[in-house]
This record gives C-alpha cells, structure tokens and sequence, in this order.
C-alpha cells in the first residue's frame, strides 16, 4: 500500500514533462490522480497509463478561463468526492528579449502562468477550508533570478510566488500546507525548445554546480514530499531545486 493510498491529487499540465512525473509518483504510491490538460490526447493516454497503478482520470480544460477550472473542480467531486493534493503547475514559456516579446505573447504567458494559477486556485479554495490538504505550486527560479526565459515568464512566476504565500497566510489556520517548488533547468519539451543545440546546452551545465540537468523525477519527489505528512512545518516557502546553481 502506498503513501498516498485512498488520497485524490489533482496536478494541472499533467498530460506530458514534470506534471506528468509528479502524478505519477502519486499514483504510484496509491493515489486517485486527476490529469487536467489542454492536450486531449496525451492527456487521456497519461491517465490510461496511471490506472495501473490507481484510479486516474483526464479532464480536459484551458486554464487560462475560469469556467474551465470550475467544470475541473466539479468534475472532480462527481468522480471522488473530495480533493487532498492541488498541484498548480500547468505553464509556458518563451526565451524572448522586452524587444521581441509581443504584447500578444506577454497576455498569454501571464494569462496561462499567473491567472490560470489564480483560476485553480480560486476553483478549489473552499474545498480546502474544511479538508487539511495540501497546495503545491510549480514555480521556477526565474521568478528569483529573472533568467531562464523572457520578462513575461519571470513576472509570471514571481506573482506565483506572491499568490502562494497570499495562500498560506489564508488556508494556513485552516490546517493546509502551501508551498512552492522553483525549478530551474529540467530536461523536458520546454528546455528542448528554449536550448535547441548542443553548444548552448553545453554552456548551460556549466553553470549547474552538481553538472547535470534535473530530471522530471526530481521534482516530483521533492513534490511528494512536500504532498506528505512529514512536510507539515514546511509552508510558505519557495524551495529552489536547481542543484545549486542560484544560491
């Protein structure tokens, strides 16, 4: 039996990269998961593949709309009932200058990143007044160093930081844990596309004390951990994973 046995996780942009591994980890030790994803396909072959494990399921929504997040949050109590672990992690990002980000580009990566944070969040916040849960916001370094992406990816993960810790100031007395975990240069589709070549990688290892890229998995534990009871005197916090490359 797992950890996580009979408790519903629910991990925005689920379908693919470090949502997935995060999921999974949670199904793996016995935890309902519920996949929410823009991409219908993989995201309904992700939760194929953690019913394996334990019940999952895939629900379809934009996060960047409000009526989205609420149909997830309803959704979610038809099929279980009840939500113990809110994992906000769906985002994008482009590695663009002020001078070539478009002011198009700056609305959608704030309106995915940092309102459809707010959005989840919002869906989900009654649940947790009467349920000692826990709230888990996949965040980034960038929001620290303002590296890493353009200015609109930093901004959007430095409101994340200020919207978490908002959180936990609320739902704190209420008995839920809030935190942040800030990635920083993990293999996945994202860093494909924003380090295309092998040079630019390279030099990029360099800066990463430890000389390697983080791996999904690695976030997922340090994600599973915080979903734990052994976490309950960590909130509020904004925990860098990055193998020390910032601090």
């Amino acid at each position: 039996m797992g950890e996580m046995q009979g408790k519903v996780a629910v991990v925005t942009g689920a379908a693919k990269g470090i949502g997935k591994a995060i999921a999974e980890r949670f199904a793996r030790e016995g935890a309902y998961t519920v996949i929410v994803d823009f991409d219908r396909e993989v995201g309904e072959k992700t939760a194929q593949e953690f019913s394996a494990y334990a019940r999952s399921e895939f629900v379809h929504a934009d996060v960047s709309r409000f009526d989205d997040l609420a149909q997830v949050r309803e959704t979610v109590f038809d099929h279980f009932g009840r939500v113990d672990v809110l994992v906000v992690n769906a985002g994008i990002s482009y590695l663009h200058t002020v001078e070539e980000i478009s002011i198009e580009e700056w609305q959608r990566v704030l309106k995915i990143n940092l309102d459809g944070s707010f959005y989840t969040i919002k869906a989900f916040y009654n649940d947790f007044l009467s349920n000692q849960g826990k709230i888990i916001f996949i965040t980034s370094g960038s929001g620290i160093t303002g590296t890493g992406g353009g200015a609109h990816y930093a901004s959007s993960k430095a409101g994340q930081h200020g919207l978490m810790r908002t959180i936990s100031k609320e739902l704190g007395p209420k008995g839920v844990n809030v935190n942040a975990v800030a990635p920083r240069v993990i293999q996945t589709d994202i860093l494909d596309h924003l380090y295309p070549d092998e040079a630019s990688r390279a030099e990029l290892v360099k800066k990463i004390p430890i000389r390697r890229f983080g791996q999904p998995e690695d976030i997922a534990n340090l994600t599973f951990f915080l979903a734990s009871p052994e976490s309950s005197y960590i909130h509020g916090q904004i925990m860098l994973a990055d193998g020390g490359r910032t601090y």
